[in-house]
């Protein structure tokens, strides 16, 4: 969930809160994928994928770019895309409403591969570990040897600089949005095949993903999904162990993110990544 909010922070200098409704659009498309055309979670991850990269394409272009066009400031880029966040977020209660899609699980074949008396694992546990690995190295090989990764650094460092040399912004800040909008909508679907699926999923999991980015150095895509499972642990061991050794009721768990956060802000600004 982290690597698209990474994106769109070190490309088009936005944190973008209606990436939580992104990672949903991924998780129903996925579910409506898996209900009605195939159960295979290569069609699936696709399909999540495809369809979160057009909402977040459709968004940038009747949203940001607009704003960004009249020289906005950052902060009313911020409003927008919490407002943009709440109407995608309201559609999807509509139409889960309309058609019956509230929290479903989906529908992808679940086979044990490993078995002990202690553990087991699925095919679901080898999809979501391994991918988040292939998605970073894919994206870290992308963003060093490919000329849209060198103009997505170019835009990252100076945008000003950037478009003097000739770099095409917009076109790649809509190969930037396709791209972070393509992992929300990945993301949402593995998340979606472990749990189930409502219209609140993504921005309930939101706080989490900022706080794996912060820690993660805002713009490091392998410190994103350290960060996660840093955030991850947190979130679930030392809730666990607050609640067995005092008694911390697990409506808590919220304030860990938050701590995470002010932490991290106020002690190692840079996150997880070395001083330069």
């Amino acid at each position: 969930m982290a690597l698209g909010l990474t994106l769109t922070l070190a490309v088009v200098k936005l944190p973008n809160f209606a990436h939580a409704e992104l990672i949903t659009v991924g998780a129903y498309v996925a579910l409506v994928v898996s209900l009605g055309l195939s159960s295979s979670p290569l069609v699936v991850l696709a399909a999540a994928s495809a369809g979160g990269a057009l909402v977040a394409w459709l968004a940038h272009r009747v949203v940001y770019r607009p704003l960004a066009r009249q020289r906005t400031s950052t902060y009313t880029l911020i409003l927008a895309s919490f407002a943009t966040g709440l109407i995608l977020r309201y559609i999807l209660f509509l139409l889960a409403d309309r058609y019956a899609l509230f929290d479903k699980r989906i529908a992808v074949l679940q086979t044990i591969w490993v078995q002990t008396p202690w553990l087991t694992l699925t095919n679901i546990f080898f999809w979501v570990v391994p991918t988040s690995i292939v998605l970073v190295i894919l994206l870290s090989l992308l963003l060093r040897y490919t000329p849209l990764g060198r103009e997505m650094r170019a835009l990252a460092d100076n945008l000003n600089l950037a478009k003097v040399i000739g770099v095409p912004v917009d076109r790649v800040h809509d190969l930037t949005w396709l791209l972070a909008g393509g992992l929300a909508g990945v993301a949402g679907a593995l998340w979606g095949i472990q749990t189930f699926v409502n219209p609140l999923v993504g921005w309930l999991a939101i706080l989490s993903v900022f706080a794996a980015v912060v820690l993660g150095g805002m713009t490091s895509f392998p410190g994103a999904i350290l960060g996660a499972y840093v955030v991850g642990f947190a979130e679930n061991t030392l809730m666990q162990l607050l609640n067995t050794w005092a008694g911390l009721d697990f409506g808590f768990k919220p304030v860990i993110p938050f701590a995470i956060i002010i932490l991290v802000l106020l002690i190692r600004p840079q996150g997880l990544r070395p001083i330069s």
